[in-house]
């Protein structure tokens, strides 16, 4: 669909706005007059950025549920391809991917940050399916340089970063989890970046059982279980799985057969894609 242009905003607000059965007097304040109102909704003024967060929430709207109807809720490309990329690594796609790289890589017409930093989640991707396809040193550094250089992560650091850890030096890694630990609170109170900030820190502790950096995995085993509650079922099931297999590598009594054995407690449950994930992790961490 074609994204609405700015003229249009306000009668999107509008119509927002209407749905919910609200009138001009329920939404103003004495910050936001009628006049301004009025105006923006008709198309002859912008609201400034302030303002404009007001009258979103005097509607009982999020900034980014307004932000995604101004999308005709749809995505952003950029969260797009994430999905796709996502989609294919679940797969096992190799060829997929390399096929996207390719394609990414003919419509670029600049190589700046952003488009290096996409095309290396692409090429992690690859290499973290087929190991032999491989990420320069220059390119770690890129990535690293970038995550250092931003003191405030948003949404797209946190996925920068959460999908090309692997490829980190041991150093990098832990530094920047560590920092994230220090400032997660601020992704954790945003529901998106809430699940996408524990998947990251699942990701590190993958990484640090595959280079048998059990103490730094235990830290951050343990600062997850901190922010996780009831509702964290399959990142609470995952990790439960990962301080069995520390247990195991550290001969802690755990064997083989009962790691097989919850993998299959977890099937018995009805969640068998969530096995499958845990099997496959189980041959690759035993491996190690």
């Amino acid at each position: 669909m074609t994204k609405l242009n700015a003229v249009n905003l306000g009668e999107l607000y509008r119509d927002l706005r209407l749905a919910r059965g609200l009138k001009m007097k329920d939404v103003v304040n004495s910050n936001l007059s009628q006049s301004q109102l009025s105006k923006f909704e008709n198309g002859q003024t912008m609201l400034s950025a302030d303002k404009l967060l007001l009258a979103i929430s005097a509607i009982h709207l999020s900034f980014s549920e307004f932000e995604h109807a101004y999308h005709q809720y749809e995505d952003s490309c950029f969260f797009k391809q994430a999905k796709i990329i996502s989609d294919l690594h679940s797969n096992k796609d190799v060829a997929g991917l390399e096929r996207l790289l390719e394609n990414d890589e003919g419509n670029s017409e600049t190589y700046d940050t952003y488009n290096q930093l996409n095309k290396l989640v692409i090429q992690c991707a690859i290499h973290n399916l087929k190991p032999e396809f491989i990420i320069s040193d220059q390119d770690k550094e890129f990535i690293a340089a970038y995550l250092y250089s931003i003191e405030d992560w948003t949404e797209y650091e946190l996925y920068i970063f959460g999908n090309t850890l692997q490829v980190l030096s041991n150093n990098d890694l832990i530094f920047l989890g560590k920092a994230l630990t220090e400032r997660d609170s601020l992704y954790l109170s945003i529901p998106n970046n809430k699940y996408r900030t524990q998947l990251v820190f699942l990701n590190i502790i993958f990484v640090l059982l595959e280079r048998e950096q059990r103490y730094d995995a235990d830290y951050f085993m343990k600062h997850l279980e901190s922010i996780l509650n009831y509702q964290d079922m399959f990142v609470k099931t995952v990790l439960t799985f990962l301080r069995k297999i520390l247990n195991y590598q550290e001969g802690k009594s755990v064997s083989t057969a009962a790691l097989e054995q919850y993998i299959q407690h977890v099937k018995e449950l009805g969640q068998e894609e969530v096995a499958a994930f845990l099997q496959d992790n189980l041959n690759r961490l035993i491996a190690y």
